[in-house]
Parts: structure tokens; sequence; C-alpha cells
């Protein structure tokens, strides 16, 4: 059973994810004809579609994916009661399950977004003349690098940055974990 709630927990975090990048991308204003936007479209699209009519996008933000990363928290919380009906013997609310997908949208953008950060570090190492992955990365990152830039100082030809904004979104993780339930359920 503990295979299958993996499995289960692995995909809905990897689609959350997908849902998630499209939300960002849209909100960056990535390049659109670049092949990794391209097919993140043509990933979503079939879903994001029919639903946008429904739900529409507000000031580049694409809602109609926030509701389905929603629903994978939602799908997720149902897995998660199974485990804590067998364990615990609680059973979750109509409540409970809302919260668990809200928190969902707010952990897996923080989530997605650490991860970007540490790619982009990670590839600024290594490769040093541009390429489409790192103008990508810089479009998605920089939107909350930049009010970090203005704050701190100059330190010659190191970045601090990146490592600045890794640690506030960790501490933040750390905070809700400590403070929110259900937090590290999602």
């Amino acid at each position: 059973m503990q295979a299958f709630q993996f499995l289960m927990s692995t995909i809905i975090g990897a689609l959350s994810v997908i849902f998630i990048l499209r939300v960002w991308f849209q909100y960056c204003q990535v390049d659109f004809y670049s092949p990794i936007s391209q097919s993140l479209a043509k990933f979503t699209n079939p879903v994001l579609n029919p639903l946008s009519k429904i739900i529409p996008t507000f000031k580049r933000i694409n809602f109609a994916a926030l509701f389905i990363v929603f629903l994978l928290g939602f799908v997720k919380a149902f897995f998660i009661n199974f485990y804590i009906q067998n364990v615990i013997g609680y059973t979750l609310g109509v409540i409970d399950y809302a919260l668990i997908g809200i928190l969902q949208i707010f952990s897996i953008s923080g989530q997605t977004l650490l991860y970007l950060l540490f790619f982009s570090a990670i590839m600024s190492w290594f490769q040093r003349e541009p390429n489409p992955i790192q103008y990508i990365l810089y479009q998605l990152t920089e939107p909350l690098l930049k009010p970090i830039r203005r704050i701190l100082p100059q330190a010659g030809m190191l970045d601090f940055s990146p490592m600045v904004l890794a640690f506030i979104l960790i501490f933040i993780n750390k905070l809700f974990s400590q403070y929110i339930p259900y937090w590290n359920f999602v």
C-alpha cells in the first residue's frame, strides 16, 4: 500500500509542478516560442483550454492552472485521508481537503522556485556561454531576485541573491511546517 501511495504522490507532485510552471511561465512572460514553453503549453492545453473558458486569467495569473493544482491537492488529500484513517483512526473533513488543496498550491510553488534556483545556479557553474535554458531560467527567477539585488550590496562577481531567496524559501517552509496543519503532508 505504501508503494501505491508513493507512486500516486509522485505523479500528483509532478503534475502539480508542471501546472505551476505553466502559471509561472505565463506570469513571467517567458518567450512563448522556445521549445520548452511550447512543450509545456502542448502538455497542459488539453486540460487548461476548456477550463480557461470558465476560469479566466487575471493579471497574467492563470487561475485555471492554479485550480488544477488545487484539485490535485484534493486528490492527494484523499490518499492522505486513507493513510490517516488506517494509522490514526481520524477521518478528514471537507474543510481539511480544501486546506490541503490550497496548501498544495503554495508548497509546490515554493518547491518549484527552489528547484529553478538550484538548477540555475548549477548551470551557471558549468555553462559559461548563454543558451536557451539559461535564458528561460533567468526569466523565471528574475522577478523575485531583482528586489533582493536592489537591497543586497554588490559583492564583485558573486551574486548572493539566489542564496538569500533560497534561505527565505527554506525558512518559510520550516515556519509553515511548524504552525500550519497538514503542511508536511503536501
